[in-house]
């Protein structure tokens, strides 16, 4: 395990190989609290054994948590960048890197690599992906938020939806304070921020995965370079 800032990571080698080699970095998705990468290399491996057949593979699997996952964006890029870092510092060979993650982790590593291209750090990244991530904004319904806070106990879900995490991604959000509708403000500042870096990474080739119905059949709509 790395400890990093603001976050950690489990490193997870590939057959053969007894170091960091042909790395993968997977980045934690939104939720309240620290990480459990346990659960989340269980639920990777459940259905179809990802993870596994990369490591048969010989790579490097290497599963990014955060300490807090509702924390800002921004703050949680600092352990992305930091487990790109200790990836290049600690591999074997000289492969270049796959980084992305999950839901806000896409989000997470999208601003970790562009600050880095932004800042002239070589992030040697082939390829990035990201897996049902909300690039354009999360949508809940602003009635379901607004009745999480007209509960008269206090509740998880409430914390989630006017989380720093949740005001940067949602859509639309409802403010508790105010009872206003609308782009919360630290939204508006992570897209300056995001804009400020170039918005999208351009040196890795860009991927964007969506789970689909189960049965193998996707939907009728072309895949296409996000803009």
């Amino acid at each position: 395990m790395w400890q990093l800032p603001n976050g950690f990571a489990h490193v997870f080698y590939g057959e053969g190989h007894p170091g960091v080699f042909r790395p993968v970095i997977m980045a934690d998705g939104f939720n309240l609290g620290r990480s459990d990468l346990k659960w989340l290399y269980a639920g990777l491996d459940r259905d179809y054994p990802l993870l596994g057949n990369m490591r048969r593979r010989g790579r490097t699997v290497i599963l990014l948590g955060f300490d807090e996952r509702s924390a800002s964006i921004l703050d949680n890029a600092e352990a992305a960048i930091a487990c790109i870092m200790r990836t290049q510092a600690e591999q074997l060979g000289d492969a270049r890197l796959m980084v992305g993650g999950f839901s806000m982790g896409g989000l997470v590593t999208r601003y970790a690599l562009a600050r880095m291209e932004s800042e002239r750090m070589d992030h040697r990244t082939t390829a990035y992906f990201s897996w049902d991530s909300p690039h354009r904004g999360a949508v809940i319904p602003v009635g379901v938020q607004a009745f999480a806070h007209f509960i008269p106990v206090a509740n998880d879900f409430a914390r989630q939806m006017n989380s720093p995490a949740a005001r940067q991604t949602l859509w639309r959000h409802y403010d508790p304070k105010s009872g206003e509708i609308g782009i919360a403000p630290e939204r508006k500042e992570f897209l300056e921020k995001l804009a400020e870096v170039g918005n999208w990474p351009r040196i890795p080739r860009i991927f964007a995965l969506a789970n689909g119905r189960g049965d193998g059949t996707g939907p009728a709509v072309p895949p296409a370079r996000p803009r």
